[in-house]
């Protein structure tokens, strides 16, 4: 068995190239295990868009039972034609910024599991992956999309109208 203090990625001139490449090799993992790369070259952001913005915001995205998580990473402006997601610049490998429009989505739907609120979004045009927010973003997407399908003010009456789904999984 190799001595750990000898083994040639423990030795000071290797540390930095191999933490690099693990560091690409896993966020390039987790861009395509959770959809984003797949989501993000269907929806490329092209420019910034005004809007709510909420930093450092959590989620996750992908399959229903299995998804990646992305706590306190996310950058998510919520406008009056869309959503805008990026990811904090160290995890961004093959994680490009997205825009996907209202038009694009299936439905914006908010639950509970346990004690946590969190809105699911689900894009027609791929019914994987979902993305899921929770807090102050997952709130505004949920408004400004009840908005774009009334045609109303994200503060009207329509949000009091929604409704809101009970099921433990969203």
């Amino acid at each position: 068995m190799p001595d750990p203090v000898t083994h040639p990625f423990l030795q000071s001139q290797w540390f930095f190239p191999y933490f690099v490449a693990m560091w690409f090799g896993v966020t390039g993992l987790l861009a395509y295990a959770s959809g984003w790369a797949r989501l993000a070259n269907q929806f490329p952001a092209q420019m910034p868009v005004q809007g709510d913005r909420f930093r450092f915001a959590s989620g996750s995205m992908g399959l229903r039972f299995v998804p990646v998580s992305y706590d306190n990473c996310l950058f998510v402006t919520v406008s009056p034609s869309g959503l805008r997601i990026s990811i904090f610049f160290p995890f961004r490998f093959l994680s490009a910024p997205m825009f996907v429009p209202w038009s694009a989505m299936e439905s914006v739907t908010q639950g509970r599991f346990l004690l946590l609120m969190h809105t699911t979004v689900l894009v027609i045009k791929e019914q994987w992956p979902r993305i899921t927010f929770r807090g102050g973003a997952g709130n505004a997407a949920y408004r400004a999309f009840l908005a774009s399908r009334s045609g109303a003010h994200p503060d009207s009456e329509a949000i009091a109208i929604a409704h809101r789904s009970r099921s433990p999984f969203g």
